[in-house]
């Protein structure tokens, strides 16, 4: 009887400690205190920062200067092309679908404005919001659930919020003290065009998190947590394959060292596993045009520079550890300092002694403002615990007044750069449906932000509009630099021949009208180092507020053209202003004596084009060149190749009319790449399905056997 009474007790002991307490496996357990004060610290952490930005989620706002139009044009005009193999006609002269940016954002984006029957440009403010808004939540569960001190971990998210520590070490202009307030995180998501990096940042701490659980603990739920994470960031923004790189590395050098070999192998088929849910949007080509893009624009270039800069990195590095372990032996903390060392090491090296290991080095300064909140606030707590009682009360009162005035200036330079704006009056508004009214079936040049907003508005198919980091063609991106600058960089060349050269570019890729923003016009980046070049040159077909569109003297608008094999361009210009493999071709366009050729868009996937060819001739399409194209003449395939300046050209082989259709549907890479992420995915959503019957079956069993 007394054994009966004393397992009945230990049974009731236990599930009061069951209700009272719950456990991730990994240390003490959580204490119904610990996670109601957590709580309500990640619930201050949402409210603060919604009430600081709140427009986000009602008004449409109209900041030209941004890429905002570039995401709202993927969102509104992308359609089914998520779910498969697709043409983007709309940048650069046509590009693969999936080579035109991640696809995190404008596929959320879509889904809300699907979902709640709003525009896309409302839909991708409430998304820019809501990642502003989470960004110092996940944070802050990574820094506790690491640490398990919540006060600390708040306090770090708080600092992340309301603080710009890298104005301070690597500002954005001048130095000064007062920028450690400045409201940079907010500025580059409302005002700029960072959200999908910022939406990467808010996934990143908990990729981090899990895969520190993956490490320690080996179990299933932790790896495809860490999984999802992954796939998830790195869909938000190519910075997420790296970033995530560099903050395994460090918790394999602070987690199990004695394992490191297990652990390695186990980051590397979550990384592996990972990218084969993104195959389908970081296929190798893809990956090859990146490096290319940024190679082109100096700031992707590897050289001896490059193995400098690791070296001087590893060398602090090494110093850093021999110096951390003395000051703390808790290695969330060492993962905290190493981690910010690494990132820090980025921009400051770029910015001091110019160098640099990775592209776009400035770009790191958003992943460095996270990194170095947790190591300055556990930093401070370090000498805040040993003052006297008095002291820490008057510190924690100081801290809290500061970021209560600083939520107040960050509340009233949100009221002002997030109203509601009328996009219709802007001239990026006014010149694109000018030009989708008057210029159908023409491929038109247009300038700076007028490019970036243009397909939010309208469907044209431009000659630029894409985002130069990803850019697949590369004498595309020469074109658009020499219809800037006339091919030299200094600008030295004169408004005559800048035009000259301008003109080629134009011509051989087909653009029928190029549009020139002044230094008068509300077009921001007024791109054109001589914007006065073609007046007198080119006819004028519309003008506004010093912008002004003029008609390209093309003998067809069509983009399809019948020429002789010798007219073709053989080799890809070295440089913007070399023009004279172009000569052939370009007067070959303006021969009268060829026959013309009709070239009719069918959606995005298919060109039908009408001629009459002989059989000695070659039809040069301008449209970007993908091994997903497929062509047939009278019914017979054709193989496509391509040209010097990255286009289309194939032999119809006809005697007389003949009807040409071109089909796209990815090429191998893209299919395979897609069919990798299918399965991958599939794997990892019924592997989850598996393993969660099982955790269901497995009590019912036990009920049933009691």
């Amino acid at each position: 009887m007394q054994v009966h009474q004393t397992q009945a007790q230990e049974t009731r002991e236990s599930s009061a400690r069951q209700r009272s307490t719950f456990s991730l496996d990994l240390g003490k357990p959580f204490s119904r205190r610990e996670v109601f004060s957590a709580s309500a610290y990640a619930l201050a952490l949402v409210w603060l920062n919604a009430y600081v930005c709140r427009e986000f989620f009602f008004n449409e706002t109209a900041w030209m200067n941004s890429m905002h139009g570039f995401w709202i044009a993927l969102a509104e005009r992308a359609g089914g092309s998520w779910f498969h193999e697709s043409w983007w006609p709309y940048w650069d002269g046509g590009i693969p679908f999936e080579f035109t940016y991640a696809p995190l954002v404008p596929a959320l984006t879509a889904l809300w404005a699907a979902v709640r029957g709003v525009s896309h440009a409302l839909a991708f403010n409430v998304i820019s919001g809501a990642v502003y808004c989470l960004g110092p939540v996940t944070l802050f569960l990574m820094v506790w659930l690491l640490t398990r001190l919540p006060g600390t971990s708040f306090g770090a998210a708080l600092f992340y919020s309301f603080t710009t520590p890298t104005e301070l070490l690597v500002p954005d202009g001048t130095f000064g003290w007062a920028k450690f307030w400045d409201v940079r995180r907010l500025f580059l998501v409302g005002v700029w065009d960072e959200t999908p990096h910022l939406t990467m940042l808010v996934l990143l701490p908990l990729a981090i998190l899990f895969l520190s659980l993956a490490i320690r603990a080996r179990r299933f739920a932790y790896i495809a947590a860490s999984v999802i994470a992954i796939s998830l960031a790195s869909l938000a923004s190519a910075f997420g394959p790296i970033v995530i790189a560099m903050a395994a590395l460090c918790l394999l050098f602070v987690l199990r060292r004695e394992d490191w070999a297990r652990n390695l192998l186990l980051v590397a088929g979550i990384g592996a596993f990972a990218w084969a849910i993104c195959a389908s949007y970081y296929p190798p080509g893809l990956i090859r045009s990146i490096v290319t893009a940024t190679g082109t624009h100096g700031e992707g270039q590897w050289d001896a520079g490059s193995i400098t800069t690791l070296a001087m990195v590893a060398f602090g590095w090494a110093i850093l550890w021999r110096y951390l372990r003395r000051w703390t032996s808790e290695w969330p903390l060492q993962f905290f300092a190493l981690f910010a060392y690494l990132i820090c090491s980025i921009p400051i090296l770029a910015a001091y002694l110019h160098h640099q290991f990775l592209p776009q080095p400035h770009r790191y300064k958003m992943e460095m403002e996270l990194a170095l909140a947790p190591v300055v606030v556990f930093g401070a707590r370090h000498w805040i615990e040993k003052m006297p009682a008095s002291w820490k009360v008057t510190v924690i009162l100081l801290f809290l007044a500061l970021a209560g005035e600083q939520v107040a200036a960050e509340r009233t330079f949100a009221k002002g750069v997030l109203q509601h704006k009328d996009m219709t009056q802007t001239i990026e508004y006014r010149t694109s449906m000018w030009a989708a009214q008057n210029l159908r079936g023409v491929r038109v040049m247009l300038p700076g932000s007028i490019a970036a907003w243009a397909n939010s508005f309208t469907g044209v198919q431009q000659f630029g509009g894409g985002s130069w980091s990803m850019a697949a063609n590369l004498a595309q991106v020469r074109g658009l630099y020499a219809i800037y600058n006339g091919g030299v960089p200094d600008f030295n060349e004169t408004p005559q021949h800048d035009a000259a050269t301008a003109l080629v570019w134009l011509k051989a890729f087909g653009v029928g009208a190029v549009t020139v923003s002044g230094p008068k016009s509300q077009e921001h980046y007024k791109p054109f180092a001589h914007p006065s070049k073609f007046e007198g040159l080119l006819p004028v077909l519309w003008s506004s507020d010093d912008v002004t569109v003029y008609r390209v003297p093309l003998r067809t608008p069509s983009l399809a053209h019948v020429l002789p094999e010798s007219a073709l361009v053989t080799r890809l210009p070295s440089a913007p202003g070399d023009v004279a493999p172009m000569d052939r071709y370009v007067a070959a366009l303006d021969d009268p004596s060829l026959p013309l050729a009709g070239l009719e868009w069918e959606g995005t996937d298919k060109i039908r084009i009408s001629t009459a060819a002989s059989h000695d001739q070659i039809l040069s399409v301008q449209v970007s060149y993908s091994p997903g194209w497929h062509a047939t003449a009278g019914g017979q395939s054709r193989e496509i190749k391509k040209d010097g300046l990255g286009l289309m050209w194939l032999r119809p082989e006809c005697s007389g009319p003949c009807d040409v259709e071109l089909t796209y549907n990815g090429g191998w890479e893209l299919r395979l790449a897609r069919w990798i992420s299918a399965i991958a995915t599939a794997a990892l959503v019924l592997s989850l399905a598996f393993r969660g019957r099982i955790a269901l079956i497995g009590p019912a069993r036990k009920h049933i056997s009691a």
